[in-house]
């Protein structure tokens, strides 16, 4: 009866591994398929070779050449940081679940968890792959600059798998578990509690690795991924949601290769995020008045919010960092650049939709101009201002200052609207 067992166990165990090797075979055809549908594999031979003899040269030289002073005077906070971004941005766990095994799940149960062990094994070392080349790619500046020992970053680099072995299966639990905004907080939270713990680990001491503390915060990495996969593997009742995360997982490189090419499909919303109640912005019920508050709410209730916030953003850096004047020339031409932008869009509201039918008095689109851009601006131009006077006077009244400045900046951007020929005046019942 033993024998039986175990010939009936062995059975099991060589066909889930045929089922495995099946859906990994399956998985990087897709992938190697979707890659030479986008590139040449002939071009990328001929870019890919002299490529790599530079980066080489490039490594050889960090290694036996003088450093740039840039390097040199580099903090070792960066590595930390660079290390993260390394591991935030390789992706998830891939576990090779299917739609189709929910018909088997009942019966054959074991088969299911013998896949996802083995897709976690198989996973894990690709992962550690890519952050042992940004761990290779920075030795040079530890080894040189901040004087660490060969021993000290083979301990770095193991830790970060450790992390980065905890963050896949928390990661994909708070997926499968988790919805909406939820996950998003979660999983951040999760980022940020692991990545603090990192941080302080490798800050600690001005970066000195020691093997004792190396060793028992690679433990508890290793206890937490082996009680995180056990629950993970253990998981019932989830069986949509971790195919979900699952097909999201593997369509990672589509998107990618995909993403300069299609537009993603605006989110559809009952209700907007700002401006719910449609509460009044300007006290005056005059037509020019509504219209405005109308441009204002359609934009910023828009997917343009998104390029307003990148443009402000930007812009405040360039105006901080270069010395006077510089940074003065950048803010005009920041702010023309601005007021003709949102110009624009002023211009697209009124030519799309019902609004061309719809029965203004005379001259409303020209009296609407100024009042609407002065509202879209105000934020920005506000923002910017303050950033200005910050950059200076060097002090924190600059900030202040910059408030007033950035209200009679906006009045005399926004009287410009004339000038660009946005402002057309509507005629209604007049060739």
């Amino acid at each position: 009866m033993r024998e039986r067992g175990s010939m009936m166990e062995m059975t099991s165990n060589m066909t889930a591994g045929r089922l495995f090797l099946r859906r990994w075979a399956d998985h990087w055809k897709k992938q190697i398929v979707m890659l030479r549908s986008v590139f040449d594999g002939i071009v990328l031979l001929y870019i890919g070779i002299p490529g790599l003899l530079l980066v080489g040269r490039v490594y050889y030289g960090l290694w036996r050449e003088a450093l740039p002073a840039w390097l040199l005077h580099l903090p070792f906070t960066v590595f930390p940081a660079y290390l993260l971004l390394v591991m935030y941005a390789t992706g998830g766990l891939i576990l090779f679940i299917e739609a189709a095994d929910v018909l088997f799940l009942k019966q054959r149960r074991e088969w299911i968890h013998a896949v996802m062990r083995r897709a976690a094994l198989v996973s894990l070392p690709g992962h550690f792959a890519v952050i042992g080349a940004a761990v290779a790619l920075a030795a040079p500046v530890l080894v040189r600059v901040h004087g660490l020992e060969t021993g000290e970053v083979f301990r770095i680099f193991a830790v970060a798998c450790g992390i980065k072995a905890v963050h896949l299966f928390l990661q994909n639990l708070i997926q499968i578990m988790r919805t909406g905004w939820r996950c998003v907080l979660y999983r951040s939270a999760a980022f940020i509690l692991l990545g603090a713990g990192f941080v302080s680990w490798l800050v600690m001491e001005g970066g000195r690795v020691h093997a004792f503390a190396s060793a028992a915060v690679l433990a508890a990495c290793v206890l937490l991924t082996v009680l995180l996969a056990e629950i993970r593997f253990r998981l019932r009742g989830r069986f949509e949601a971790e195919v979900r995360e699952e097909e999201r997982q593997r369509t990672v490189l589509t998107g990618l290769l995909l993403a300069g090419t299609m537009d993603r499909p605006p989110a559809v919303r009952t209700r907007p995020w700002l401006f719910r109640r449609g509460g009044r912005l300007l006290r005056s019920n005059r037509p020019e008045a509504v219209i405005a508050e109308s441009i204002v709410k359609a934009f910023f209730r828009g997917p343009e919010w998104r390029l307003y916030a990148q443009f402000v953003l930007y812009g405040a850096a360039a105006v901080w960092f270069p010395a006077y004047p510089v940074n003065l020339i950048v803010f005009a031409a920041l702010l023309l650049l601005f007021a003709y932008w949102l110009n624009g869009h002023r211009q697209a509201f009124f030519a799309k939709g019902l609004m061309p039918l719809l029965p203004l008095p005379e001259g409303t689109e020209y009296r609407a101009a100024p009042l609407s851009l002065r509202l879209l601006l105000y934020p920005g131009t506000l923002l910017l201002t303050c950033v200005l006077g910050a950059s200076l006077f060097h002090a924190w009244w600059g900030v202040i200052a910059g408030i007033p400045a950035g209200l009679l900046l906006t009045r005399a951007a926004a009287s410009l609207s004339g000038l660009f020929t946005l402002g057309r005046r509507r005629h209604s019942g007049k060739g």
